[in-house]
């Protein structure tokens, strides 16, 4: 449910208000008696639904919600209130796209654990919704990746036939706006089809980067050079970054310590985790495990990377039958990496290694969220030894990330883009770009 959606009762709740301007109320509202920092820091510990509910008892509460002082707030203290994921389901060729937000730690489960290390139950479950938007956009397109989320915002990739685009939205708001156009690509450059979103706390930056290929005109089919381009919200272009690392296909890109991590395509066990720092702009590698060497290496059928606890993670097959996940206690240093657990992917049968499990969440419950190729969501307890999972929302294919949710708007964050236009619907908040 979003803002609007409580719009309807105000016409009751200004009808009350009449009714009682003239009478002493019986009991007193302490709470507005507190100084407005006090009321501000009460609202933002509230659950999502609550806060949007406060939003219609009175004025004060609804300048107070929509202050940036009070989003910066909330943000501070929502991974620690809710863990939530947001998924994203493109229909039609109008790109319609509907977003779901999940309680992760919320979702119902009947299944027994098992005290085998080896054995594994599974089941299915349930996660409620917290909220549900339609996003309609006033152009054809089929293709809507949702690129990463970052404090509340989702990065979207609009590709467009000739003219793709980037776009930032808060689904909660309601707001989206439009970036700049990329730089144009010479003929020699092809988009890469990878991207990342982050946020620069020292700089207070928000920064999209993509990378492309760089074709060799003496041999275009066997081409390995990557250049990059930057963008920071607020400008109005883009920056290139020669001899960026290639990511590996379906690689996640997690934040983390100011910089986006992905899986490269190299087979140099030095250069397997690749990093960005947002700050300085540059392109690092991470070291990844002492035993990752050569060999090792040419075992290892699927890998990706992630964040547990704060901590980089990295979780892959091993010989087509372990699935194992390990982290990096502290950041840059290899000497600390540490196997938080392993899975004998034979006893589940929902693990294989052709389905690509990609990890998009660990939980503060330290269960392990995964989005699989055959469009599910998949957990695992390593506590419990227990499997769930939750299908697809429908027929389509959809697009999954960790989404912290927010109340910042894109007022705050920067300036400049196309002017957002906002729609609203009965079913759901309504967000158009234009074009």
């Amino acid at each position: 449910m979003v803002l609007h959606d409580y719009k309807r009762r105000r016409w009751e709740n200004s009808i009350n208000e009449q009714q009682c301007s003239n009478t002493k109320p019986s009991q007193p509202f302490p709470l507005l008696d507190l100084p407005l920092h006090l009321v501000s820091d009460i609202l933002s510990r509230l659950p999502l639904t609550n806060i949007i509910r406060c939003t219609c008892v009175c004025k004060i509460f609804l300048k107070l919600i929509k202050d940036p002082y009070f989003a910066k707030l909330h943000l501070a203290r929502g991974p620690a209130l809710t863990t939530n994921l947001i998924l994203q389901e493109t229909v039609g060729r109008l790109g319609a796209l509907y977003f779901f937000t999940f309680d992760l730690c919320e979702s119902t489960l009947s299944s027994c654990s098992s005290n085998d290390q080896n054995v594994c139950s599974y089941s299915k479950c349930g996660l409620p919704i917290l909220c549900r938007i339609n996003a309609e956009f006033s152009f054809r397109t089929e293709r809507v990746t949702l690129i990463g989320s970052c404090n509340g915002l989702l990065c979207l990739y609009f590709d467009s036939g000739d003219n793709p685009f980037y776009g930032i939205c808060n689904p909660i708001l309601g707001e989206c706006t439009k970036l700049p156009q990329p730089t144009a690509s010479a003929p020699l450059y092809t988009y890469a089809k990878y991207s990342g979103f982050g946020y620069c706390s020292r700089l207070k930056q928000y920064k999209v980067v993509r990378f492309l290929h760089l074709t060799s005109v003496e041999n275009p089919m066997n081409s390995k050079r990557i250049v990059a381009d930057l963008h920071t919200l607020g400008s109005d272009s883009w920056r290139r970054i020669e001899d960026a690392p290639c990511p590996k296909r379906n690689s996640f890109d997690p934040f983390l310590n100011g910089a986006l991590h992905w899986i490269t395509n190299s087979e140099k066990p030095s250069e397997l985790i690749s990093s960005f720092d947002l700050e300085r702009e540059k392109f690092d590698f991470v070291p990844p495990p002492p035993h990752f060497n050569a060999a090792y290496m040419r075992k290892v059928s699927w890998i990706n990377i992630g964040v547990l606890r704060g901590n980089l993670c990295i979780c892959y097959i091993y010989e087509d039958a372990m699935f194992e996940a390990w982290v990096m206690r502290e950041y840059g240093v290899k000497e600390t990496w540490r196997k938080e657990f392993g899975i004998d992917m034979k006893f589940y049968c929902k693990l294989q290694v052709e389905d690509l499990h990609r990890p998009i969440k660990f939980v503060s419950n330290g269960d392990l969220w995964f989005v699989s190729s055959s469009d599910s969501l998949v957990s695992f307890s390593p506590e419990k030894r227990t499997f769930r999972e939750l299908r697809s929302m429908g027929p389509w294919r959809p697009g999954v990330t960790a989404h912290d949710l927010s109340f910042i708007s894109l007022n705050d964050v920067f300036k400049g883009g196309t002017k957002l236009q906002v729609k609203k619907s009965r079913r759901g908040r309504t967000f158009v770009f234009g074009i």
